[in-house]
């Protein structure tokens, strides 16, 4: 019996439970950024090949299982050097410049679903169009766009489809979305990413509802400047932050599993609903939705970090 105790000692398991939580301490002591998630997310299958080195190697003796790490701890080593900036394999298209009218309306439902890579989007200065922007995608991706007008209100869809990303891309290589919207049209806007980063600058933009969703990676969210909205933001793993504009009163429903939360300390708490003073009675106020599964959550005003 104690002879097969020996013969059953697992060090891959433990030391990559370990190796996580490491990292996730970093991510909240502010020492790594949570954009490391990203990597992890996209070197995924050498935990398949850790689980299969050690069931063939542990069969033999506890070396079997130190063998097995070495030889894990090896092949993430030779995964890294992949997806290094010198050997990106995600090889990035020309953009794609997206131009849009409004075709005659007066509002519009918007929905911007990357898949993967980083996003940006903002008010365009003057234009006479619903969406301006350059799109640079992986070869082996495609942009969808869909348009339709009903009555007064545009419907407009932009997706990325097709292979969004194998697990050793280079990290050089992530494609980027940069878009531009009508400040003066009212907007209902979704946006939704796998992985990456999104910076998403609702200010100068008139938006009455907002949802974001986030896999693995970070959301940076900066809030209209006005206006009377409601707001969805839900992030699984990674860091998600929240600029509320000056002079824009809210009520924040926080919910968290392995996140921490930072929110300015006037803001009235009862449970997890946060409340700024004067939120009963503000002409301009949001009322706001964020959820993060395992990460961080920061919510603060503009011109604070």
């Amino acid at each position: 019996m104690d002879e097969q105790k020996r013969r059953s000692v697992s060090l891959v398991g433990p030391v990559i439970l370990i190796g996580l939580g490491v990292i996730w301490l970093l991510n909240n002591m502010g020492l790594l950024a949570w954009s490391v998630w990203e990597v992890i997310f996209r070197l995924w299958p050498i935990l398949l090949i850790a689980a299969g080195l050690e069931i063939i190697l542990n069969r033999f003796s506890v070396w079997g299982s130190l063998l097995a790490l070495v030889l894990t701890v090896a092949i993430l080593a030779g995964a890294l050097w992949l997806i290094g900036p010198d050997m990106g394999t995600g090889q990035v298209v020309p953009g794609e410049e997206i131009r849009q009218a409004l075709g005659g309306a007066t509002r519009a439902e918007v929905v911007i679903e990357p898949g993967v890579g980083s996003l940006h989007i903002e008010a365009l200065p003057e234009s006479a169009n619903l969406i301006e922007g350059v799109i640079h995608v992986q070869r082996k991706q495609r942009v969808r766009r869909d348009f339709a007008v009903a009555g007064n209100t545009a419907t407009f869809s932009l997706r990325g489809e097709g292979e969004t990303f194998g697990p050793f891309i280079g990290w050089s290589d992530r494609p980027g979305w940069d878009l531009g919207l009508a400040p003066e049209v009212p907007l209902e806007l979704k946006v939704g990413m796998g992985v990456g980063q999104a910076d998403i600058d609702l200010t100068g933009l008139t938006v009455s509802n907002l949802k974001v969703s986030m896999g693995v990676g970070q959301t940076i969210v900066t809030l209209p400047d006005e206006g009377r909205f409601q707001a969805k933001i839900e992030g699984a793993i990674g860091e998600t932050v929240v600029v509320i504009p000056a002079g824009i009163a809210a009520r924040i429903r926080v919910d968290t599993a392995l996140a921490t939360r930072g929110l300015p300390a006037r803001f009235q708490r009862q449970d997890d609903v946060y409340t700024s003073p004067g939120y009963a009675s503000a002409d301009d106020r949001v009322d706001l939705e964020v959820s993060q599964a395992i990460g961080q959550i920061t919510i603060r005003h503009s011109g604070t970090k």
